[in-house]
């Protein structure tokens, strides 16, 4: 959804991150698509295009990045996933121009975004966001859905909802506790103020910030060392992590045995140890 912009601390206004151009994939949306994608050296780069409306998106647009998501997840040439946007915002919400007065918000949050967002946070590849500008609603929802953020210095995050008599959705309440201490996210539902770029980095919301011009640069130079790193042995662990919240410490030191015996018998562990021992860089094949 688009808000009006809520009260704010320090407000700058927000600078245009510029997109780098890359070998383009096939486009599953023929008309107008909500994003355009790349793939790169294993990076897939998903950049929301939605400019004019700062990349808030409609139903159909949730429904298309869901089918990409899905797709992704089966596609083992893609080794990472950055997701940026076009302009001058990340992605300010849900686009309600095409509403329905009297429309079934809680139908659309379930059918519609939260499948979305789960097949994102589920990817079995590692994600990057890189949030340029304003990233409210489903935008925040997105960025936090990923397993690292990066964030320019202009960048604005909020969770609007309290000046509409609504409720924080787009998985907020599940990502933010885990972000945030308790009661910070706690402010950030009550207060609906906007937390800037330098503010996030502080509070742990994002993970690394950098100068408008530098971000895409930046996230892309660290997915592609992702992408060339041991994939089977990162998506165990990505695995492990998101099963940590229920298996405790015992199930994971259990499961990091398991893992770390299956892992001994790839190729990439055998690449691994040879190049340490002729000290070279490892060239690791992907999946096994």
């Amino acid at each position: 959804m688009s808000f009006p912009r809520p009260r704010t601390r320090n407000s700058r206004a927000t600078r245009s991150a510029q997109c780098s151009a890359g070998p383009p994939m096939p486009q599953p949306d023929v008309a107008q698509p909500a994003y355009e994608r790349a793939l790169d050296r294993g990076v897939l780069r998903v950049r929301l295009n939605r400019p004019d409306k700062m990349n808030a998106l409609a139903d159909d647009d949730c429904r298309a990045l869901g089918r990409l998501f899905e797709e992704v997840a089966q596609d083992d040439a893609v080794r990472c996933v950055l997701i940026t946007g076009s302009g001058r915002a990340f992605c300010a919400g849900r686009d309600i121009s095409a509403a329905v007065p009297g429309e079934d918000a809680a139908a659309i949050l379930a059918d519609v975004v939260n499948p979305m967002l789960r097949k994102l946070h589920e990817l079995p590849q590692p994600t990057l966001a890189a949030v340029n500008g304003a990233a409210m609603g489903i935008g925040l929802g997105i960025a936090l859905a990923c397993d690292m953020v990066h964030a320019a210095e202009s960048a604005r995050f909020a969770s609007p909802f309290a000046r509409l008599g609504a409720a924080l959705d787009s998985g907020g309440h599940y990502f933010l506790p885990r972000r945030l201490t308790p009661g910070r996210a706690f402010e950030m539902i009550y207060t609906g103020d906007v937390i800037e770029g330098t503010e996030a980095l502080r509070l742990g919301l994002v993970d690394r910030l950098a100068p408008d011009r530098l971000l895409l640069a930046a996230a892309e130079s660290l997915a592609h060392r992702i992408a060339d790193g041991p994939q089977t042995a990162f998506r165990a662990q990505k695995a492990l992590i998101r099963a940590s919240e229920t298996l405790g410490l015992a199930g994971v030191l259990a499961e990091e045995a398991r893992i770390q015996g299956e892992l001994a018998g790839t190729p990439d562990y055998a690449e691994g140890v040879a190049a340490f021992q002729a000290r070279r860089a490892p060239q690791f094949r992907g999946i096994a």
